[in-house]
């Protein structure tokens, strides 16, 4: 594989992570929370069968977790498409319909 996509989805539930990491817990932090999440995806792309099988919520859909997030995503003609990247507290199954 090697390669990763953002939909739109997950392009604003990055922008939302950051601001709200800025705000609680500053601007060096949120950042560094963005830095392991990149690294995080680059791992995916590299080896997307890591992750958990969420057939539960939908059919072919996988999720890793990352510290209070959980990366949604696909395999895609060889690709990983990131769907979302939402807090593990939320109800995840509606968020993803």
């Amino acid at each position: 594989m090697g390669s990763y996509k953002l939909t739109d989805n997950a392009r604003e539930d990055i922008d939302d992570l950051f601001e709200d990491g800025k705000y609680k817990f500053g601007h060096i932090q949120a950042i560094d929370y963005l830095i392991g999440l990149d690294e995080l995806l680059e791992t995916l792309a590299q080896s997307p069968t890591i992750g958990r099988y969420r057939n539960e919520i939908k059919q072919g859909l996988l999720s890793y977790p990352y510290q209070a997030h959980i990366v949604f995503y696909r395999i895609r003609d060889n690709q990983v498409v990131i769907l979302r990247i939402l807090y593990g507290g939320m109800d995840l199954p509606r968020r993803m319909k």
